[in-house]
């Protein structure tokens, strides 16, 4: 796990001027005035609670600021990376005490290892670099946040839990060809999803979502992939079934409804499923779930709280 050490020198402008005409001994003073302010950043407690779970975060981007609604740019920022793949990020910094700092941090998947889906270059508010050609079913764009205020008055070992900006959509079937009576299985090969009232950037210091536009997850693998969708199923309050869509959506403010055009390509012509005023939470998973694959589909959406909690039927 590699490490980073900074010292942050608040206001060390303001203290020069104070200071001028004052001996060398008074300088080294007011500077010899730091803690050690140690952080323990981690997904790991959260990386179980989603069908995808988020394993694949590997860098995480953090900064520092005085007056965080005004500042222009932080005091100190930089980056660490997971090398021990374990969900968990260390971050030593040498602080000046007697001062209110506030850490804003986000982790997502090495932008070296594909495409850049957000910009990073104020934590403060994240944007989608853009929806062209944003895939369905994209497990890269996983990504946590947080968001803490401290008071340094002296050394701080800190634990932080990062939290999910999405709301996470999964669509998921109950049976494959129950009631079509098919010479053959049916196999759905791609996915893809068309939800209009997505936004296109996430305010991490009030926790929501800015923007409404309509975007086209394109087509893509079902998160099985190659394999049958036997080989990975979704699991709601107990129940199985066949997944066959996952997206992860910054929601328009901390909780709205969308509109979800979904469309199948299956071994036996495409299947097309269209789902009004679906209810969806910045860091809840909502399901839309049941037999999805016939010609009278029926299906229910089910909000997930916080990944982790039971399952909460709101609309069937």
């Amino acid at each position: 796990m590699k490490m980073l050490r900074r010292i942050i020198c608040f206001c060390a402008a303001v203290a020069v001027i104070v200071l001028t005409g004052s001996c060398q001994k008074e300088v080294i003073s007011w500077f010899s005035r730091e803690a050690d302010v140690s952080f323990k950043v981690s997904t790991a407690e959260v990386m179980t609670k989603a069908i995808a779970d988020g394993s694949n975060v590997d860098i995480l981007y953090w900064e520092i600021y005085g007056d965080v609604n005004n500042a222009q740019k932080p005091l100190a920022e930089g980056v660490v990376k997971d090398d021990d793949a374990n969900g968990e990020f260390t971050l030593d910094l040498t602080l000046i005490i007697d001062q209110t700092y506030t850490f804003v941090f986000w982790a997502q998947v090495d932008r070296e290892e594909g495409k850049e889906h957000y910009d990073v270059s104020d934590l403060r508010k994240v944007y989608i670099k853009t929806y062209a050609d944003e895939k369905a079913n994209d497990e890269s764009r996983a990504a946590f946040f947080a968001v803490k205020e401290l008071h340094v008055s002296g050394p701080i070992d800190e634990k932080i839990i990062l939290r999910r900006p999405f709301s996470q959509l999964n669509i998921a079937t109950t049976s494959y060809d129950t009631s079509l009576n098919l010479t053959s299985g049916l196999k759905v090969n791609t996915s893809e999803i068309t939800v209009d009232g997505v936004a296109n950037a996430f305010n991490t210091l009030t926790g929501k979502g800015e923007g409404r536009l309509k975007v086209l997850f394109s087509p893509a693998p079902t998160p099985h992939g190659e394999d049958d969708a036997v080989k990975k199923m979704l699991d709601v309050n107990g129940v199985k079934y066949h997944w066959l869509g996952m997206n992860y959506l910054i929601v328009n403010g901390d909780k709205d409804d969308v509109n979800v055009d979904i469309l199948f390509d299956t071994t036996h012509g495409p299947v097309d499923l269209y789902v009004s005023n679906v209810p969806v939470k910045e860091n809840f998973r909502t399901n839309i779930v049941g037999d999805l694959l016939t010609t009278d589909a029926r299906f229910e959406v089910i909000v997930d709280e916080n990944f982790d909690k039971n399952d909460i039927v709101v609309n069937k």
